[in-house]
């Protein structure tokens, strides 16, 4: 299920970059190599991506950097700490510092949005909305695990959420009940086209045929 999510969101990526979207900012990377495979596929689209995460982690994959990438200018990586409302290691100050105001830019948050409760990623998706409206062109794409049925049918998927909760250490908050609630609550923060995706009828999601049934939902939102 999260192979379906990450090859998900980048068949969206990649269809970003091909309709003229040149900076990337992916927020939380992680352990995420989808920069460089990004950076590798489209090498002469002027493509500029920008990984932020905690200090921590960005040190973690600096460290992992083959010298080359260092070096290559279209890859940056910098600290950002979602909650810092302005100020170093804010959101304003990593759009503002790297950043083109004037061209297109996509925004990806994977794995992300169920770590926090609803109200403080509410309050993230309005800071971020309000940010990325000076932008000609501007997309946020995420995943979310919304609160679907399947969660109270299967006794195996109630553990398996009380076993990441056991492994986190915290609550795993799922965030809405159907598609229709985040489509509402995404535009209620200010973007103005939401399409929410079902990945299981999507052609990557079909790939996998009926092996599993996807918990979490893909979102796209546009200025």
């Amino acid at each position: 299920m999260l192979l379906v999510r990450h090859q998900s969101l980048d068949d969206m990526v990649r269809a970003e970059i091909e309709r003229g979207t040149c900076q990337i900012v992916e927020i939380a990377s992680g352990l995420s190599g989808r920069s460089l495979r990004m950076l590798e596929s489209y090498p002469d689209h002027g493509l500029r991506y920008i990984e932020a995460d905690l200090p921590r982690m960005i040190k973690w994959k600096r460290d992992r950097l083959t010298p080359a990438q260092k070096q290559d200018p279209r890859l940056t990586l910098c600290d950002l700490n979602i909650l810092r409302l302005n100020g170093a290691m804010s959101l304003p100050a990593v759009l503002e510092q790297h950043v083109d105001p004037a061209r297109p830019v996509l925004v990806i948050t994977e794995g992300l949005v169920n770590y926090f409760r609803l109200s403080v990623i509410q309050d993230f998706w309005a800071r971020l909305q309000a940010k990325l409206s000076v932008y000609p062109r501007s997309t946020y794409l995420f995943e979310i695990w919304p609160r679907l049925p399947a969660y109270t049918e299967s006794r195996m998927l109630k553990l398996g959420l009380a076993a990441i909760e056991l492994l986190t250490r915290q609550r795993v908050p799922l965030h809405f009940a159907d598609e229709q609630e985040i489509a509402a609550a995404m535009k209620a923060t200010g973007f103005r086209q939401v399409q929410v995706i079902n990945p299981d009828e999507s052609e990557r999601g079909r790939q996998f045929g009926a092996l599993h049934k996807s918990l979490f939902r893909l979102v796209k939102a546009e200025n």
